[in-house]
């Protein structure tokens, strides 16, 4: 108990000022890394989802820390995580909510509940005074003011089973999944919280990055062939790039099979699984380098561009607790450790 009351003192200090995905180069020389947030999901409806807290100090873990400070469990499916100014939102997808905890204490600040059953998934900061949240089942965004913590009522009618969404500039990008069968981006525009354009891409579009090229890269998942019908094959993955300038697929790179999780390192650096392995692949030139940069069957990746590494998360057999593993960029592993069960997520925090 000594030794995690001197961490919290400890972290109360180093997360002072701390913010998420430095996005310019500059930004990313003069940042640190602090830390990275672990969303852990637990099993579906056991509400057994929890926090953890990997410190690049002394390159240690923490688990079950929402629980801990709070004396409640975090829920039932946290998908994401956002960090903004001094707040941590995280997304609790099946328990329909929004959990805000302060980064320095880690305690709850307020509980945000979504309307009817919207089942969030990501968020996303749009402005000083509001963020956006995708809503799975609802198929639409939400409007969240930041300044009061409220959701404001409004809602922006998206494409069918919104899942990621990314700000860049005036405009937000809306990954439209349609559980599998959907092949659309909604871009809205952040000042009149309307969709202004819609960008069609690969079937299933389930995450999204901006790379240094400025240029958005959709990963889509591809289709999965229909239940019983032994003659649809379903449809393969890819990942299509997006000039925001334009608003249009400029170009492509084709995946056999179903690729997930994109990430980006920087220096044209861009990951993704595929069957479970770890793939790299060029931003610059749109094409892939190695397909077997890290064998594995991981869950999830996520890259820190300031630490040059890679957090790669593993499942394992989807009861028991998990695995993160930090590698390097040569696809060296520098740390393993154990986390908690279904390790989903990362979010890094800089100051």
């Amino acid at each position: 108990m000594f030794r995690f009351i001197f961490t919290m003192l400890l972290m109360a200090i180093l997360l002072a000022g701390c913010q998420k995905d430095p996005s310019s180069v500059k930004e990313q020389k003069e940042a640190q890394s602090v830390g990275a947030f672990i969303i852990n999901e637990g099993n579906f409806m056991k509400a057994n989802g929890s926090l953890s807290f990997y410190s690049f100090k002394d390159s240690t873990v923490q688990n079950d820390i929402f629980q801990t400070i709070n004396h409640r469990a975090l829920g039932d499916v946290p998908n994401s995580m956002t960090v903004w100014d001094t707040l941590g939102f995280i997304i609790v997808n099946n328990s329909n909510k929004i959990e805000v905890i302060g980064l320095k204490s880690w305690k709850s600040v307020k509980t945000i509940q979504m309307e009817g059953s919207a089942s969030p998934r990501n968020l996303a900061i749009a402005g000083n005074d509001k963020a956006y949240v995708t809503n799975l089942m609802a198929n639409n965004v939400a409007v969240l003011d930041l300044k009061s913590l409220d959701l404001t009522g409004k809602t922006i009618e998206v494409g069918a089973n919104p899942e990621e969404i990314l700000v860049y500039k005036n405009k937000a990008y809306v990954t439209n999944s349609g559980f599998g069968s959907g092949n659309t981006v909604s871009v809205i525009d952040v000042t009149s919280d309307k969709v202004v354009r819609t960008i069609k891409v690969g079937d299933n579009p389930t995450s999204l990055m901006l790379d240094d090229e400025n240029e958005i890269n959709v990963l889509c998942t591809g289709r999965w062939p229909a239940w019983g019908d032994t003659t649809d094959t379903g449809t393969n993955g890819g990942i299509f790039v997006i000039d925001p300038a334009r608003g249009q697929v400029i170009d492509s790179i084709m995946v056999v099979g179903h690729p997930s999780e994109i990430t980006y390192a920087g220096n044209d650096q861009g990951f993704f699984l595929l069957n479970g392995s770890v793939v790299l692949y060029s931003t610059a030139e749109n094409k892939i380098l190695n397909e077997k940069f890290i064998s594995g069957f991981f869950y999830s990746i996520e890259a820190d561009p300031v630490s040059m590494q890679l957090f790669v998360l593993d499942a394992k057999d989807f009861q028991s607790k998990g695995d993160l593993l930090i590698y390097d960029l040569n696809g060296q592993l520098v740390k393993q450790t154990t986390v908690s069960i279904i390790p989903g997520a990362v979010t890094f925090v800089y100051q």
